[in-house]
């Protein structure tokens, strides 16, 4: 596992919360606002968002760990401590596109989520991002807006997200929607809170591996002022995994010299040695966060977002050494939308033919 590697699930569901929670369309009373992420036909909005992380490691042995356990902790240790924080900044872009609807009334969509840019700060050394093209993400799906049920048709990219929602997207996708359906049917007037709960499965994209995720995500709303609603937000994250250790096979037991394991195995048998049992590292994660939100009510477009948390993760090996880390993230993000507004000439060929 890579010092970045730990950090991508955090950022995946950063992302997922900020995105999921932040879409909103007018109510009937001027003073109101509804929680509303339906997509509709025609949308198309890209959202340029960057990150700042600060992440302080150390390590310990493990109360059951033995000698030579302990020395090697007491040496990681060491390292990290002259390393120092690791800082990380990086650029990234996510695009929903709506298209129109088929005969029977679902909304093809995709959304796209890559990396941009990035570097890395470790030891004074600045670096950029190794392999950023590896984190890209698109996803083609289809969405019914009777039901709030969405059908992942196509993952393409990110191998270890990827494969999560090619197994488990249309589950995770549906659970996180038909609580947007339920807030849509709240509307909030100024002063009023709403909290979107976050209590989702976390399938590993390797077997053996599982968790949750729980927590709360609290939006406040602040004021309506010409056509764009201003919330406050506040995060509270947790996570409790058990993430499986790849682990090397044993050496074929036919390169053993002649006479030795391999001549004396039985005839026809295998000769290979046994694999060994595959082993997990328990992950466990709590954070908070606090922001603000700039929600335009007429398209549904997050114009800014700013969301800043700190997070304490604790990672126990199964060589019995323990990894602590906390990070402070700063999460910024400015919405546009790319839909074309339709052409006062093309409606007017359109009346025209219908007179």
């Amino acid at each position: 596992m890579t010092l970045a590697s730990p950090l991508r699930p955090l950022f995946a569901a950063g992302l997922m919360a900020l995105h999921l929670g932040a879409g909103a369309a007018p109510a009937a009373p001027a003073a109101t606002a509804t929680f509303d992420t339906t997509p509709r036909p025609g949308q198309h909005q890209r959202l340029q968002i960057d990150m700042q992380a600060t992440v302080k490691m150390r390590a310990e042995a493990g109360p059951d760990a033995t000698e030579a356990q302990r020395a090697q902790a007491a040496q990681a240790a060491e390292k990290m401590a002259q390393m120092g924080p690791m800082k990380m900044t990086m650029h990234m872009q996510q695009t929903l596109k709506v298209g129109n609807p088929d005969a029977d009334g679902w909304l093809p969509l995709t959304v796209d989520v890559g990396a941009k840019s990035g570097q890395m700060e470790v030891g004074g050394k600045v670096m950029p991002m190794p392999n950023q093209k590896v984190s890209d993400l698109s996803v083609t799906a289809r969405f019914n807006p009777r039901d709030f049920s969405v059908e992942v048709q196509n993952v393409e990219g990110a191998p270890q997200l990827g494969e999560m929602m090619r197994t488990q997207g249309n589950a995770m996708v549906n659970e996180a929607l038909q609580l947007s359906k339920a807030l849509s049917q709240k509307p909030m007037k100024v002063g009023e809170s709403v909290d979107l709960p976050l209590n989702l499965a976390l399938p590993m994209p390797l077997p053996g591996g599982a968790g949750n995720m729980g927590g709360q995500v609290r939006y406040t709303l602040v004021r309506l002022e010409r056509g764009i609603a201003y919330f406050d937000l506040g995060m509270d994250l947790k996570v409790d995994a058990d993430v499986p250790v790849p682990t090397p096979r044993a050496p074929q037991a036919a390169s053993a010299p002649e006479g030795g394991a391999a001549a004396s195995a039985p005839e026809g048998g295998a000769a290979s040695a046994p694999t060994a049992a595959p082993k997990a590292m328990h992950m466990r994660i709590s954070g908070h966060g606090q922001g603000t939100s700039q929600l335009r009510l007429a398209d549904r477009l997050p114009l800014a977002n700013k969301l800043s948390m700190d997070m304490q993760m604790t990672m126990e090996m199964p060589d019995n050494g323990i990894m602590h880390m906390d990070m402070d993230m700063l999460m910024t993000a400015k919405g546009e939308s790319l839909a074309r507004p339709a052409s006062p000439k093309a409606g007017a060929k359109a009346d025209k033919k219908k007179s």
